[in-house]
């Protein structure tokens, strides 16, 4: 059964493929460090790791909608809970801009955080962004801000594989008309038109993921994969699972297509959850899930925006991959510590304005 702990590991997957997308899918000049082996003049075998590393983002909508879809079953879904998400969520981005601007100033960096005080201003309410994978932080708010009624509407009136089968179909045709020019980049001038635009935009390449996660949960479809795998191959599931992976990892790298990349994070998503873990496994990826938000919300200064370099001394991939992680859940815990801290301060702050029968004291 999908539940609390497998999203959270799901969770882990994602934020490790992210942190592979943004320091691997590089060719020639822009490739970070010393690859030790190069498939041709300009591309590193390690290219098409991060290049298979690009179901992050899907990854982590589709734990979102399949999580919505589960409280939804369990009659649980309010719109409120979704706020209350959009508070905590937004609670971390403010502690994690206010202290990195600090860093911004106090110590030697490339000057973009916080520049001016309109810049500063703007990032508060989610304006301006000082760091490329806050993209995600709007359209999540944005999705989260829908009625659940709204939002898993198409959920309700189709079934799970019909629903499956069109969410692909949405991003197949979104991916062709992106590509070929009919879905324009913000077609105007005007700041603020643009930026709907942009927004508007992203909600719909991220929405069919969703909606394929709401599918996911409302078919059941992991356990009656599960199902499926308990009675072909009931004494060497993890051989399968991993022989699955393999040729899906081989097989996208050889055909190298973008368009292919939602049905690879909908089988991903299956085969992961597929997988009975170790202990070991375990640990690592509820660890990570754990810091999930956090390690998204601030890996990009340590490498490109606000300490930019930091991370390519380490020079060898791998090392690139565990300083960054390193430094990021580092920040994670700082990070942490100040919510708890605030945390504190506003239960002190309820306790002494308000008696224990909820009236007003002094």
């Amino acid at each position: 059964m999908y539940g609390k702990k497998e999203a959270r590991m799901t969770k882990g997957l994602a934020i490790l493929c992210m942190l592979t997308l943004h320091l691997f899918c590089r060719k020639g000049a822009d490739v970070y460090g010393t690859p030790l082996i190069w498939l041709n003049d300009t591309t590193p075998l390690v290219y098409y790791f991060g290049f298979f590393a690009e179901i992050c983002v899907p990854l982590y909508t589709l734990c979102t909608g399949y999580a919505q879809q589960l409280l939804y079953k369990a009659g649980g879904q309010q719109w409120k809970g979704n706020l209350r998400r959009i508070w905590r969520l937004m609670l971390n981005y403010w502690v994690i801009l206010v202290l990195f601007s600090m860093l911004g100033l106090l110590f030697p960096s490339d000057g973009s955080m916080p520049g001016t005080l309109a810049k500063f201003l703007k990032s508060i309410v989610l304006l301006y962004s000082y760091n490329g994978a806050w993209w995600y932080l709007d359209t999540y708010i944005i999705m989260m801000l829908i009625p659940p009624i709204v939002l898993l509407l198409p959920v309700r009136k189709c079934s799970a594989g019909i629903g499956l089968i069109c969410c692909l179909i949405i991003q197949f045709a979104y991916y062709i008309s992106a590509k070929f020019g009919f879905w324009p980049e913000a077609p105007f001038s005007q700041a603020a038109l643009a930026f709907i635009w942009n927004q508007l935009d992203n909600l719909v390449r991220v929405l069919p993921y969703f909606w394929a996660g709401a599918f996911l949960c409302k078919g059941d479809i992991i356990e009656k994969a599960g199902v499926l795998l308990d009675r072909h191959a009931p004494n060497h599931k993890k051989l399968t699972l991993l022989s699955a992976f393999a040729g899906l990892f081989i097989g996208i790298c050889a055909l190298h297509q973008a368009i292919l990349m939602p049905a690879v994070a909908v089988m991903v998503f299956l085969l992961f959850n597929l997988w009975k873990k170790g202990v070991f496994a375990e640990k690592i990826f509820m660890f990570l899930g754990k810091h999930s938000t956090n390690i998204w919300l601030t890996h990009m200064f340590f490498y490109l925006r606000l300490f930019p370099g930091t991370v390519q001394k380490a020079k060898y991939p791998l090392f690139m991959l565990l300083l960054l992680i390193g430094m990021s859940i580092g920040a994670s815990f700082c990070i942490n510590a100040v919510l708890l801290f605030l945390k504190a301060c506003f239960r002190n702050i309820r306790l002494r304005y308000y008696s224990s029968d909820g009236s007003l004291s002094g």
